[in-house]
């Protein structure tokens, strides 16, 4: 009687390891399609990083270029600045080269006597009849005093002349 009682604690006990056994293995089972799922989403995270990776040394190497670029427009337009301030402070120059001569001219013409001195007087009969003859045939002439002597002075001492055009895409040597 023994015996049935062991038998049967021994046939319970195989009864609960099977049960345990066979939720083991369906265990086992969905874990295993849990496996695959997270190979496959670890496979494609793996792609992504890959495209990452190419996008980004895409990015620096462009960047590379562009910054190339913007380097070698800086330095022109540092040249062009330079090449401004140089044209400015040579126009500076002549300017105050002009504005000595233009004092120089009008100290000269207060000394020198005016056109008026020189023109006939109203109280000549000869002179009154040809100017008023002049006035009656040329109606711009009335009212008009005779022209003053005028001074041109050119600005010519640069071999490119006073004006130069300035260019983006070339440089001009100032030799």
């Amino acid at each position: 009687m023994i015996s049935y009682l062991v038998d049967a604690v021994l046939l319970i006990a195989l009864a609960i390891t099977s049960v345990k056994m066979v939720t083991m293995y369906r265990e086992l089972r969905r874990l295993g399609s849990y496996h695959a799922d997270y190979q496959r989403v670890f496979d494609q995270t793996a792609l992504a990083l890959d495209g990452i990776e190419v996008s980004i040394q895409e990015i620096n190497v462009r960047g590379a270029q562009v910054l190339n670029a913007l380097g070698s427009r800086m330095d022109d337009a540092r040249d062009l600045i330079a090449e401004i301030d140089g044209l400015i402070r040579e126009a500076k120059r002549q300017q105050s080269v002009l504005k000595a001569e233009l004092k120089q001219l009008s100290a000269e013409l207060a000394v020198r006597p005016t056109a008026s001195q020189f023109t006939p007087s109203d109280t000549d009969p000869a002179a009154a009849s040809s100017k008023d003859a002049a006035r009656r045939t040329d109606p711009l002439l009335s009212g008009v005093t005779p022209p003053t002597e005028m001074r041109v002075h050119r600005i010519d001492d640069m071999p490119t002349g006073p004006f130069r055009s300035v260019s983006m895409h070339r440089k001009d040597d100032l030799t």
